[in-house]
């Protein structure tokens, strides 16, 4: 299983490409905020299943 640190940064290489739509960059930018700000483990359930997803979607 991928960390979800190591999930976010993925996504995160991800921004300002087409890959991701509005809301989805929007999504990484403030999940890569809450990282790089030591919050990570402060994520819902509900984000942490969208982060999976959206990482399935890209690095699977």
């Amino acid at each position: 299983m991928v960390s979800t640190t190591t999930m976010i940064q993925r996504l995160e290489g991800l921004l300002g490409t087409d890959d991701l739509n509005t809301s989805e960059q929007s999504f990484v930018r403030s999940l890569a905020t809450r990282m790089h700000a030591g919050e990570v483990t402060k994520l819902s359930g509900d984000q942490v299943e969208k982060l999976d997803e959206l990482h399935g979607r890209h690095f699977a």
